[in-house]
C-alpha cells in the first residue's frame, strides 16, 4: 500500500505502521528502534536494520513489523529467512496485497517454492479486511440532509459527497447543505471504511464503490428521488473517488462535481461517451499541488466527448473555495444542465 508514492519498498510499510500507531503511549524504546531501523534501511545497512528488526519484532508482534524484517532479510541476499518472517506476516494477518507484489524488495524470494502460497494468504488477509470494513460501513448509515420543505411535492435531486482523506462526513452539511437546501435536493454523505487519525478514508476504489452503491441503496428505501438528477461530488481522495466510482457506474449518475481530486488515469478512466449524459465539473485551487492533474482531467474528459468545465480558482493551496456557497451552486447547476 502507497502511502507517498514517491516512498518505495519497504519505508513505505514502516511508515503505514507509524501511521497506524496513534497511541501516545507508546514505549519510547519501540519509537527509538523505529527511527533506528528506517535509518539502517535508508543508508543500506542491512545487517543493523535485521539486529534492529529482530528486537522489533519482539516489542511489537505486528505484521507490518515482519514483513519490513523480511524485506531487510531479502536485501541481505537471505532469501530463505525473508520467506520465512513473510510467511509470519501473512499467518499474522499482513493484507497489504499491492504493497506484496510491486515491492522490489523481494524480488529475490519471488521465484521461491512457498511464495506463491504467502502471496494467496495475503490476497485471502485483503478479502476478509475489505469484508470487514464494508460491513462496518454498512451498519453506519450515510449522514442525510433533507430540505426543509419536506412537504413539497415530487421526487428530489439526490447530491452523494464524499469526504477527503482524514476527513469526516458530519464536516459536510455545514459546505453542502445550504446548496442541497436551495436547490431542493437530499444530501447524503457516507462515511469512508477505513480510519485516518480522528477522520475517515476511503482505502481503495472497491470499497468506495460499494460504499456508494449501499449509499444509494440507503437513500432508495427512505426517499423518492429523482433517479435521473444523482450527483456524485468529492473533495481531495473523495474528489478521486467520485471520478473512479462514476467511471463504473455511469449510468447512475447526471454529473460529477471533482473537487481538488487529482488525477490517476488508469484508475479514473472514462467511461464511453455513448450518449453524453454525464457531465464533469472540475474544481481547484491555482496553488494546489494537484492543479495540473485537475486541469488534464478535464482536457482528457472533453477530448472523450463529455461536457466539461474547469474551475480554477485564485486560491493558495489544498481546500474549498472561499464563496464556497455560490461556487457549489454554480458547479452543480453545470451538472444538472440548469
Amino acid at each position: 500500500m502507497r502511502v507517498w508514492p514517491e516512498m518505495r519498498g519497504l519505508a513505505v510499510a514502516f511508515t503505514l505502521l507509524a501511521a497506524l500507531t496513534v497511541s501516545a503511549a507508546e514505549p519510547v524504546n519501540v519509537q527509538a528502534a523505529r527511527r533506528a531501523f528506517n535509518d539502517a534501511y535508508r543508508q543500506g545497512d542491512w545487517r543493523h536494520a535485521i539486529e534492529i528488526g529482530l528486537d522489533l519484532v519482539q516489542l511489537v508482534p505486528h505484521s507490518v513489523e515482519q514483513y519490513n524484517l523480511a524485506c531487510v532479510f531479502a536485501l541481505a541476499g537471505d532469501a530463505p529467512s525473508a520467506l520465512q518472517w513473510l510467511e509470519r506476516a501473512a499467518a499474522n494477518g499482513f493484507y497489504h496485497l499491492s504493497q506484496l507484489e510491486d515491492d522490489h524488495d523481494l524480488d529475490i524470494v519471488r521465484d521461491l517454492a512457498g511464495y506463491a502460497r504467502i502471496r494467496d494468504h495475503v490476497a485471502k488477509n485483503l478479502q476478509r479486511h475489505r469484508a470487514k470494513k464494508l460491513r462496518d460501513a454498512a451498519s453506519t448509515p450515510p449522514l442525510t440532509v433533507v430540505p426543509k420543505d419536506e412537504g413539497s411535492d415530487g421526487p428530489r435531486p439526490l447530491i452523494i459527497a464524499l469526504h477527503g482523506n482524514g476527513g469526516l462526513a458530519t464536516d459536510y452539511p455545514a459546505v453542502w447543505g445550504p446548496v442541497a437546501e436551495e436547490i431542493g435536493a437530499i444530501l447524503a454523505v457516507p462515511s469512508g471504511a477505513q480510519r485516518v487519525g480522528e477522520g475517515r478514508g476511503w482505502g481503495d476504489v472497491e470499497q468506495a464503490d460499494a460504499i456508494v452503491l449501499l449509499t444509494i441503496e440507503y437513500i432508495k428505501e427512505r426517499f423518492e428521488v429523482d433517479w435521473e438528477r444523482v450527483v456524485l461530488t468529492g473533495f481531495s481522495q473523495g474528489g478521486l473517488m467520485a471520478m473512479a466510482v462514476a467511471s463504473r457506474h455511469p449510468e447512475t449518475f447526471v454529473g460529477v462535481i471533482q473537487m481538488a481530486g487529482g488525477y490517476i488515469p488508469r484508475v479514473d478512466a472514462q467511461p464511453d461517451a455513448d450518449d453524453g449524459h454525464l457531465r464533469y465539473y472540475f474544481m481547484v485551487e491555482s496553488r494546489d499541488r494537484v492543479a495540473d492533474r485537475v486541469r488534464r482531467a478535464a482536457s482528457d474528459f472533453e477530448a472523450a466527448g463529455y461536457e466539461v468545465d474547469l474551475r480554477v480558482l485564485a486560491g493558495t493551496g489544498h481546500s474549498f473555495p472561499r464563496a464556497t456557497k455560490n461556487e457549489l451552486l454554480r458547479a452543480l447547476r453545470f451538472v444538472l444542465d440548469e
